[in-house]
């Protein structure tokens, strides 16, 4: 069984840098909507539009959450507990942690909880000390072993 005679072409240039796989699609796109009906470019042209409207509008929203974005390495069964927590109540697994974090926040403030006995010194240039939970096995296991 041959190859079409587009899918040879393409397959020639494979290894290329993307710019020019970027041109060949292109002019491939241009190739087989030349063949439609003037309705259907219409159509087309119209569905590519609101496409890259839609792409533009999520760009735009990640780019405002970017601020309000932060990275945390949390231990496996907290995440899951927060996933589970958020699954029982429907609602995000951000707004959980968001609700708990402003919570734990406001007993820290009032003196309820802190962290002596739970800050053990660290090797890191960084920080002066680590903080582990009692809860956080994976931590704490990570710290018994480097004490060795």
């Amino acid at each position: 069984m041959s190859k079409r005679k587009d899918e040879q072409v393409l397959s020639a240039f494979e290894g290329y840098d993307e710019g020019v796989r970027f041109l060949l699609e292109e002019s491939q796109r241009r190739a087989e909507e030349s063949r439609l009906s003037p309705e259907e470019r219409k159509r087309v042209a119209e569905w590519r539009r609101k496409e890259e409207e839609r792409k533009r509008k999520a760009k735009q929203k990640a780019q405002a959450q970017r601020e309000n974005r932060f990275h945390l390495l949390l231990p496996r069964d907290l995440k899951k507990r927060i996933a589970e927590i958020a699954l029982e109540h429907s609602v995000s697994e951000s707004q959980v942690a968001t609700f708990l974090l402003y919570e734990a926040l406001d007993r820290y403030d009032k003196g309820e909880i802190g962290f002596w006995g739970f800050k053990h010194p660290s090797k890191s240039p960084r920080y002066e000390f680590n903080l582990i939970h009692p809860k956080d096995t994976e931590r704490e296991s990570r710290k018994n072993e480097k004490s060795w």
